[in-house]
């Protein structure tokens, strides 16, 4: 990575205030937190990219450990040295996500035109879709997710409708000039007809249009296919870490 390329790992980090809520968040040069105080694991994470085990246990560990609720903490590049750190405090690896980045928009296509930023009166059904692909419960997506979300132009919320109701919904901030795509889902009925795809294509062709010069996301080993079908390449991997309960 040269000086003049993005820093994908701290425009993450920095990007996770969309969904953080009222809780923690904080980036520092090698290391972010966004502790949401919520239940659900994936609402609580911290990430470490620095070989030094005491800047992982300060910023990282210890904070997680003080919230007292279940969380993630993710290791990349030189902080893949600290592993023995979390094995000594009783973590276990659970899982990996690779780190993807889009450089240029998807081709642009007809049916991405319904695709739109929802206001804050339709957050209530976007904040449906999320908590069922991302198995949290209708209170923990209200309190990382609140109405302020609704229609920012720092990203929010992007939905496609059929016949007046939100059938997939998309989640982006918009962060150092980049689109970061932090949760994707489509309603249980109408899934496996393209329509993810078709809201995250419409979502990314409108910001590129805002002045967007890429587009970053952490992926599912289930959604890779998908956003490598979009032109997306994998630029780094996130080794996930968790306590056992």
């Amino acid at each position: 990575m040269t000086t003049d390329s993005p820093d994908f790992f701290r425009t993450l980090g920095a990007s996770a205030r969309i969904w953080a809520g009222g809780g923690q968040h904080e980036v520092g040069q090698d290391w972010w937190l966004a502790l949401s105080g919520e239940l659900n694991v994936n609402c609580n994470l911290a990430c470490c990219r620095s070989a030094n085990s005491s800047v992982l246990i300060e910023h990282c560990l210890q904070p997680v450990l003080d919230l007292g609720q279940p969380g993630i903490i993710m290791l990349a590049g030189a902080g893949l040295a600290t592993a023995q750190t979390l094995v000594r405090a009783g973590w276990v690896t659970v899982g990996a996500l690779p780190l993807m980045y889009l450089k240029e928009p998807p081709p642009r296509r007809q049916e991405i035109q319904k695709v739109r930023l929802l206001p804050t009166e339709d957050l209530p059904a976007a904040r449906e879709i999320v908590a069922a692909s991302c198995g949290s419960d209708r209170s923990t997506a209200e309190a990382v997710f609140p109405d302020t979300a609704g229609g920012r132009s720092d990203g929010g919320f992007w939905g496609l409708s059929e016949g007046g109701r939100v059938i997939a919904s998309v989640t982006i901030a918009l962060e150092d000039g980049l689109a970061v795509v932090w949760s994707m889902g489509t309603r249980p009925e109408y899934q496996g007809r393209g329509y993810g795809r078709r809201v995250l294509e419409g979502a990314l062709w409108e910001c590129f249009d805002r002045g967007a010069t890429g587009s970053v996301l952490p992926s599912s080993a289930a959604g890779e296919k998908l956003y490598r079908s979009l032109g997306y390449v994998v630029v780094d991997t996130l080794q996930l870490w968790s306590q056992p309960h």
